[in-house]
Formats: structure tokens, sequence, C-alpha cells
């Protein structure tokens, strides 16, 4: 065995636990050409020529054939088949030739590698390495492979853990002894990183809406991190004195500097209409236009405006008359209108709005004071009379009527008449008995008062 490489001898037994087995099958489902081919040159390599080929196909069967397990595509398969049986036949063949090299007999005598070595295996730690993980989710190692030189695949165990709910660097070792004893170890650093900023929640209604005028309260807003517990830090102010939109900002910031952000809407309106203080009812004597002023209350500017024709409004609240008060321009005929103190009443409708376009109405009445009677001359007036008759053995009357300014009549068919007309003219009529009257200047007013007295 001087002149068997540790490596052929290695080669030579997986070779006849793996490929004797299926030699037959691979050889016949090869074309003659290509088992010529391969034949010719397995025939023309030594034996560490042969030993370096047949890793290299184990490599390539071993990816085929974990493709072939995944690949849903019949024209892949197919291609993957053909290729496998041609590795197969070269490992066939190359297994004749390393027999042929170093014995049969040293084959078959051998139980065990047969010598002591002193290489430990190599391992290939799989997946990334450094490896990076984010703080708070689930780390899963990708763990390591261990070949020998001289046994093949050797077991690997590994050691250390990785806390992700701690930002840090960690380490995985992994250790693969082989049976000669040479141990070999390999490390995986881990990273435990924190990229992602705080979750920031705002408490309440977004967008709130708040009344002019009223005292806005922020509800404020809470944050979570993986890190742990975070603070949360506002800004912005809502002005509740003029109508708008404003903006309310919370930020949290965890111990890695990752910042979380979220903001809310307020927003300032006005939905009161005004609200009138001024009287529902003005009285106003005839001849004038003035009124007086309607007022209300708001948060914002009001401006008022006036239903019909009659009368008129400033945005200011003045109210007038559009022509003059008249008490007589109720009727057709003043004649028949009361003159004892009543009102001739305009009814109409202010309605105040605000800055906001909020409205409020009021129903208002305008009463006009007669001056001056029909004529609405306060020089003239109208008279009033009174009458007394006595029955008796004598027919007596009395009629007596008194004008301050006009004209007086008084009739008695029997008894005693009186007029008295301080301006203007009088008349007494008595048809039996005394008729006195007394009258100074002249007057263009009217007043009539007529007594009558019969007595038989």
């Amino acid at each position: 065995m001087n002149n068997i490489t540790k490596k052929t001898l290695f080669s030579v037994v997986f070779l006849f636990v793996f490929t004797f087995s299926q030699t037959s099958v691979a050889e016949t489902s090869v074309s003659m050409v290509k088992l010529a081919e391969i034949e010719n040159r397995v025939n023309s390599m030594g034996v560490s020529q042969l030993n370096e080929r047949m890793k290299s196909l184990n490599e390539e069967q071993d990816e085929l054939e974990a493709e072939q397990q995944s690949t849903q595509s019949p024209s892949a398969n197919k291609r993957i088949t053909e290729r496998l049986a041609e590795i197969a036949a070269e490992l066939s063949a190359i297994q004749k030739a390393l027999v042929a090299l170093v014995g049969a007999a040293a084959i078959s005598n051998l139980t065990d590698d047969g010598y002591d070595d002193n290489v430990p295996p190599v391992i290939t730690i799989i997946g990334s390495n450094p490896a990076t993980v984010e703080l708070g989710t689930t780390y899963t190692d990708g763990g390591a492979t261990a070949f020998d030189e001289f046994h093949g695949a050797t077991p690997v165990t590994s050691a250390g853990t990785v806390d992700t709910s701690s930002v840090g660097s960690y380490t995985i070792t992994y250790t693969a002894t082989d049976k000669d004893g040479n141990t070999a170890t390999a490390t995986r650093v881990v990273n435990v990183v924190d990229t992602t900023a705080p979750v920031v929640t705002v408490t309440g209604a977004n967008p709130a809406s708040v009344e002019l005028g009223a005292t806005y309260t922020d509800a404020g807003a809470t944050a979570t991190d993986a890190s742990g517990t975070v603070t949360v830090v506002s800004s912005g102010t809502v002005d509740t004195d003029t109508v708008g939109t404003y903006t309310i900002s919370y930020s949290s910031t965890d111990a890695s500097g990752n910042v979380g952000t979220a903001s809310r809407t307020v927003n300032v309106s006005d939905t009161v209409a005004p609200v009138f203080t001024s009287p529902a009812t003005f009285t106003v004597d005839e001849g004038t236009t003035a009124i007086g002023t309607v007022t209300a209350t708001d948060l914002t500017a009001v401006t008022f405006t006036v239903s019909g024709t009659e009368l008129a409004i400033t945005p200011a609240g003045v109210l007038t008359f559009v022509v003059e008060a008249d008490y007589e321009a109720q009727v057709e005929n003043p004649v028949t209108l009361p003159y004892d103190g009543s009102t001739y009443d305009i009814t109409a409708t202010v309605t105040a709005t605000d800055a906001n376009s909020n409205t409020a109405t009021q129903d208002i009445t305008v009463k006009i004071r007669d001056v001056g009677g029909i004529d609405d001359n306060t020089e003239t007036g109208t008279s009033t009379n009174t009458s007394t008759a006595t029955e008796g053995d004598t027919d007596t009357g009395t009629a007596t009527a008194t004008s301050t300014t006009g004209t007086a009549t008084a009739t008695s068919t029997t008894g005693t008449a009186t007029a008295t007309s301080t301006t203007g003219t009088d008349t007494a009529t008595s048809t039996s008995g005394t008729a006195t009257g007394t009258g100074t200047g002249t007057g263009t007013g009217t007043g009539t008062g007529t007594g009558t007295g019969t007595g038989t």
C-alpha cells in the first residue's frame, strides 16, 4: 500500500459503495459512442487525476439530483436524467481504473482508513457571514458542513446563541472532528440591528374638529418599539380664535436613532349662528324714516339684510323706512281710521349673517303712531261733544260743543246750545231757548259736536 495515496483509497471505497450498483444501468442508457469516449478519457488518467475527476463528478451529480427534485419541466428532467447516466457511467469507469491500479486485494481487505492523518476537516458555513437579523425578529441559523479529505462528510456541532431582543454582535462557533481526532472550527458573526422606527399611534379622532372660540385639548399619541419603552414628542399649535386647518406633529426616537412620526389634522370651524340682542318690536311716530338699530352677537363680524320693500337696513344693522312713515297710508280713506292711539304695524324679517356664512333670522314689527290727526297737523284737531235733555212741563235741553282748534257746532232743539272754539268758527243753534256762542279768530281745522235734547 505504499504506492496507494490516501485519497485514492477513499475514492475506491466511495465508488464501491455508491456507484457499483448503478454501473450496468448507466452503461446501458449511454450510447456506445459516449461510453467509448468516457473509457478513453479515464484510461489516460493517473491516480491523482482520477481522484480529482471523481470528486468533480460527485459534486455535479449532487447538484443535478437537487435540481431534478425541484424542477417541473419535462425537458429539464430529461436533460438531467441523461447527464446523470453519463456521470454514473464515468464513475464506473473510474472505479475500474482505480481497481486496476491499486489492486482488488487491497480494497477487499480494507476495513477502515488504515492510516492516521493530521489534516483537519474543512468547515463550510452555510449562508451569510456575518449575518444580520432585525431586532425583535426570529433568528434561524443556517448551520455549516464539514468535509474531510480522507474521511469525507464529517458531522458538525455548533455552539452559541443570538439574543434578538438586544442589539449587539453574537458568535456561533462550529466544530468538526474527523476519525483521526483532527478538529476544525469556524465561526459566524450574527449582528442584531435595529433599523425599524417606532410606530406612532395618534390617540383620538384624526382629523379632529373644534368649534371657533372653544378650547382645544390635544389627546396626544403613543409609540411602540422593539427596543422597549419610547416617548412621544409633539409640536404645533391650534388657534381656536381663527377658522382654519392646523397640524399637530408627533415624533418618537428609539435608542438606535430611528425616528417614527405621525400627525393629526385639527379643523377649527364656525357652525354657530349669530344671536339677536335687539328687540323684535320698534315704535315710531309718523313722519320719520329712522327706526333703530338691529344688533346680534357672534365671534365674527355680522352683516344684516331685511325682507320686503318698505324697510331698509345697512350691513351694520341701521333700520329705516324707505319713505317717511305715514299712519294714514294703511288705507285709501283715512276718515275710517281710529285716532285713539292705535298704530299702523309693518312686519319684516331681518337676517343676520356672520363671516362664516352662518345665519339667523328675526321677525320684527315696526309700529307707526299717528301724529296730528287726520290731516297730520298738530295745530288742528277733532272735537268732542256732550248732550243732556231734561223732560218736564217745559221742553229743555242742553248741547255743548268744544273744539280747541277748529269748528264747534252745538244744536239743541229745545234748551240751551253752547259752542266754544278757541280758534276757528263756532256755531250755536237753539230752536227754543238760549244760544250762546263765543269765537275768536279763524281756524282751518274742523271739529264737530252735536247734542240733541227733546222733552214733552
